[in-house]
């Protein structure tokens, strides 16, 4: 890029500064609206960063919408969406995980690693591993294998806490109680897919042997012919 010694004006373009290439760049003002609309989106940054996130005054539009669907379902039948969405909520999660400490850690540890009860972070779930199926087992229970019904001790609201907590840390892994009940996919219909834990690695190892079989049988066959002096 080369200054011009000697700076012309450009009727239209105004004073002409540089040259490149046969390209001319002008010195101009920018528009006044322009520059205002800049300032003005800085003075909004900043005011958003403190309203948000220092002071906490507002809430942030995920959790506004977790808030707008948690009304809707009040009195109503939760939804996936909702359950979804409050697991995308720090506050909810944060306070699902206080009631998991004080109500649920004794039988499945602080980080849900299973104890008495099942690990819950493993992709395996005895009653269905959906957000729905979660929820249902938290709100209702399952006394038959001795978990308890939290919905009517702690009310709708804590158990949607409790349930965006527990899909927080579904499929983390962390190493604890062994796996219990089927693994659950995503879409898988009906909340699990019919895979026991351990047939992981089944179906190779069953091809290995079948192929291990054949090449036994083919070289017993050609000790066999070269036994019997048949020319091959």
């Amino acid at each position: 890029m080369a200054e011009l010694k000697e700076k012309r004006h450009d009727a239209i373009q105004g004073e002409i500064i540089h040259v490149y290439d046969g390209i001319e760049e002008a010195d101009n003002e920018l528009p006044l609206w322009w520059l205002w609309t800049f300032y003005g989106a800085i003075v909004f940054a900043v005011f958003y960063w403190f309203a948000y996130h220092e002071f906490e005054a507002a809430p942030l539009p995920p959790q506004e919408y977790a808030i707008a669907l948690q009304e809707r379902a009040s009195g109503g039948e939760v939804s996936e969406e909702l359950l979804v969405a409050l697991a995308n909520d720090p506050e909810a999660v944060s306070a699902g995980q206080a009631l998991f400490g004080e109500h649920c850690a004794v039988c499945h540890r602080e980080r849900g690693e299973g104890n008495i009860g099942p690990n819950l972070t493993d992709p395996y779930w005895i009653h269905g591993g959906g957000p729905t199926d979660i929820h249902a087992t938290i709100d209702e229970g399952q006394l038959q294998n001795g978990m308890p019904a939290w919905g009517p001790t702690l009310g709708g609201e804590s158990v949607q806490q409790l349930t965006a907590f527990v899909l927080s840390i579904r499929d983390t892994n962390l190493e604890g109680k062994e796996p219990q009940g089927e693994r659950w996919v995503p879409g898988g219909g009906g909340g699990s897919a019919a895979e026991e834990p351990g047939d992981e690695g089944a179906a190779p190892e069953a091809e290995e042997a079948a192929e291990a079989e054949e090449t036994d049988d083919a070289q017993d066959a050609e000790t066999d012919t070269e036994a019997s002096g048949t020319p091959t």
